[in-house]
């Protein structure tokens, strides 16, 4: 479980980092919002890729579905919390919110493992 958790992490790090675009970002504190949905949704499908390796196509497809949801969720709220605040990168809680958020992430899928564990 040890592999699933760094290719978990590292497909994070691209999500997140890498492909995620102006477009995607402006939209996260606004509910069913494109940018929002197609940032979970890219998620959920490299969620889906990564969990091929270990799973069958069906449980990958859920639990792919299930991490697009999940994240969706945590950053409308964090994106929700520094727009009424006012938050910006100059503020502590910002980075405190977006810390809080990268743990909701992992924590996520420390949940999806122990689910394939149990």
């Amino acid at each position: 479980m040890l592999e699933l958790m760094t290719l978990f992490i590292v497909k994070h790090t691209i999500a997140d980092y890498f492909t995620q675009y102006g477009w995607m970002i402006k939209d996260k504190a606004t509910y069913g919002a494109k940018g929002g949905i197609a940032h979970a949704v890219w998620h959920g499908i490299l969620t889906n890729i990564v969990l091929l390796f270990f799973v069958d196509p069906l449980t990958a497809a859920f639990l792919g579905t299930l991490d697009a949801i999940i994240h969706y969720h945590i950053d409308y709220i964090k994106s929700n919390v520094w727009k009424s605040r006012g938050y910006t990168a100059q503020d502590q809680m910002f980075w405190v919110t977006h810390g809080v958020d990268q743990l909701l992430h992992l924590l996520t899928y420390i949940g999806i493992i122990y689910y394939l564990c149990v």
